[in-house]
């Protein structure tokens, strides 16, 4: 899918769809998304933050626990909706080690809250877990062993085995809407020399794509038992990449070739074009992926 840049050490740098915090992300067009089930995650390693940034005050507090080892409080009530699955998130976080003076990494600081959906493995499972207590306005305080966060290998400057605490707001939160798979009964399925199969959707009329240049389309991705694993229709952002290098799989890298401007195809990619023995995210090892996309035009 997308090769994604990662900057969230909450990330997991799993799925593709475009993220703030990754792309990871996320997500699937590449790793920590956007994932980008479709994506190639490269997770970089975070810059230093300098400053110092305020935490919340939690003196008082009864902390929640749960039967995972992940403790959490809320540190000032929202009112907004309850987070559910499947639900496009956007929020702040501060992530710091247990002495509250080291701090890792911080949207605050950057001036931009990360944008995720829930549920989807885009963020590490200390995340997951908790935000489904919680709704759009919550300022919470998360305390993650490190098994929920990055374990024994670490990641960047969060050490092996090393617990880690957050400090949320949910600033905002949305109900998806699934895009519509492409109708493709009665048409041709067209083999390739490198495995990759396709299906001509509607023709397009305006110019074919060359290697090295700038595309722009629309992607759904999904798995062969209909479980979508990423979409730009679903997040009204069409995802822009530069084509034959690498920025995506190597199913769709190839496959926008077939396409004219105005194009719509399905393309049937076997494991290796795709995530191979690996998986990454939501996407399991071996597996064969479907992706309907739509070719917007090829910037000039």
């Amino acid at each position: 899918m997308i090769r994604a840049r990662c900057c969230i050490p909450a990330l997991t740098g799993n799925y593709l769809f475009r993220m703030v915090f990754l792309i990871m992300t996320i997500w699937l067009v590449n790793g920590c998304r956007t994932t980008p089930p479709a994506v190639s995650v490269e997770v970089e390693k975070p810059e230093e933050v300098e400053a110092v940034v305020e935490t919340f005050e939690i003196e008082g507090l009864d902390r929640l626990y749960t039967g995972s080892g992940l403790e959490y409080a809320v540190v000032e009530p929202g009112s907004g909706v309850a987070l559910e699955r499947e639900m496009y998130v956007s929020l702040h976080y501060t992530g710091f080690f247990d002495d509250e003076k080291t701090v890792f990494d911080s949207s605050r600081q950057r001036g931009e809250p990360i944008t995720f959906i829930l549920g989807r493995n885009m963020v590490i499972p200390g995340w997951e877990e908790a935000l489904i207590n919680l709704r759009v306005g919550d300022k919470a305080r998360l305390w993650i062993p490190s098994h929920l966060a990055y374990g024994k290998e670490g990641r960047g400057p969060i050490p092996p085995g090393a617990d880690l605490v957050f400090d949320l707001e949910i600033l905002d939160a949305a109900s998806l809407t699934r895009p519509e798979p492409f109708s493709v009964e009665g048409l041709d399925t067209l083999d390739t020399e490198s495995g990759l199969q396709y299906i001509m959707v509607r023709e397009g009329s305006g110019n074919t794509p060359l290697n090295g240049q700038i595309v722009v389309i629309h992607y759904t991705g999904f798995l062969t038992d209909g479980t979508m694993i990423d979409s730009s229709v679903q997040r009204n952002e069409p995802f822009r990449f530069v084509l034959g290098t690498s920025q995506v799989i190597r199913g769709l890298d190839e496959g926008i070739t077939f396409l004219q401007e105005g194009g719509r195809a399905r393309f049937i990619i076997p494991p290796d074009l795709a995530y191979g023995d690996r998986g990454i995210g939501p996407v399991p090892p071996a597996s064969v992926l479907i992706f309907d996309v739509e070719l917007i035009y090829i910037e000039n």
